[in-house]
């Protein structure tokens, strides 16, 4: 063979250039497709939608039968994309005075049997299927029946501690089978109270008091639940709340609070802020799309350089940084977006790399 042709061809078959575009019939509508390339070394990017688990935690106490039919009444707004795109999603509903079970171990509260919530020393109303997911027969009206919790429960809600004894309850995990190490975790709090979880069986309605558990027990302990952060945090808390004394000034019973550590432990982990004063339909959709946002990986065909990946999203390039860029998991060869590069609906990523070994 010709030595010239060799090292054409040696040089053709360096360089591969992968692209996946993502296209949205609609607003938050994802499909995804390869565009067409010429060359035989074409490599192509799998889209990999993570697994989700998804805890819901709802406000029970004696303000909150309006906020629980809005949520129902609009439930189709946030489990539409996770269905039509046939994500693998598992749901649960635990309540914000599962907090109880911290000091009182044999507490109805947070206590899992059969597969149902006990809440306010009752049994709550429940469908029999605890944990749901993508094959649960119509999900909406189990959901519906899993959701309406009532409204007599513990005044004091302390929605971070519930989420803390909820997911470390081992029935909660094992026996009903809802965490999955592989998969992402969305938390959903519902309630127009703030949180002043705390070391007391006491009400305490000020963050500044010392009793008052910092929001930094809970992320560390998500962090350390979802499996760390190297790559970026694995879960998201996302809170419908009262966002403001706007939102306070409508509501009637002079009860509520402005949701001041809910929205700071949304900051924290990517969550969404949506006001209990809203549109619940508006807030659900973005929900669900932000998650599906955070949960979603792009998984390279080939074994890259690393130094050699490009990723542009909509033409831009995007750095390589854990808080606002990409990056690589040389395990899975997987590139994973975060913060604000996280490709928003309709947008097109490009991913562009030289294959470290050459395809036989």
């Amino acid at each position: 063979m010709n030595k010239n042709f060799r090292q054409v061809s040696r040089s053709l078959a360096s360089v591969a250039i992968l692209t996946s575009t993502i296209v949205g019939c609609s607003k938050g509508d994802l499909s995804y497709t390869t565009l067409a390339a010429t060359s035989d070394f074409k490599q192509e990017a799998v889209y990999l939608p993570k697994k989700i688990d998804i805890l819901w935690v709802i406000d029970n106490s004696g303000s909150m039968a309006t906020s629980q039919s809005n949520l129902i009444n609009n439930f189709q707004s946030f489990i539409g994309r996770f269905t039509q795109y046939n994500y693998d999603f598992r749901m649960a509903v635990t309540t914000t005075d599962a907090w109880e079970k911290q000091f009182i171990p044999g507490s109805q509260k947070a206590k899992f049997r059969d597969g149902a919530v006990l809440t306010g020393g009752q049994p709550s109303t429940h469908s029999g299927v605890f944990v749901m997911d993508k094959n649960t027969p119509d999900i909406s009206t189990v959901f519906e029946t899993n959701l309406r919790q009532g409204t007599i429960g513990n005044g004091d809600e302390r929605a971070l501690e519930s989420i803390y004894q909820t997911l470390s309850n081992e029935t909660f995990n094992t026996t009903l089978g809802f965490r999955r190490t592989d998969a992402f975790l969305a938390v959903i709090i519902v309630s127009d109270e703030d949180d002043f979880s705390n070391s007391t069986t006491g009400l305490i309605e000020n963050a500044a008091d010392p009793r008052v558990y910092p929001i930094s027990k809970y992320t560390d302990f998500l962090d350390s639940y979802t499996g760390g952060t190297t790559n970026g945090r694995n879960y998201s808390v996302n809170t419908i709340s009262v966002v403001d004394q706007a939102c306070l000034d409508t509501l009637n019973n002079g009860a509520q609070k402005v949701s001041l550590r809910y929205q700071e432990i949304s900051d924290l982990t990517g969550g969404i802020k949506g006001s209990i004063c809203s549109n619940f339909g508006t807030t659900l959709q973005l929900i669900s799309d932000t998650i599906i946002q955070l949960s979603s990986a792009f998984k390279l065909d080939r074994e890259p350089l690393v130094e050699t990946i490009s990723v542009k999203i909509d033409g831009v390039i995007v750095v390589q940084d854990i808080s606002n860029g990409w990056t690589y998991d040389a395990t899975t060869m997987v590139v994973t977006f975060h913060g604000s590069s996280i490709p928003q609906a309709n947008s097109s990523v490009s991913i562009n790399y030289d294959p470290k070994t050459l395809k036989l």
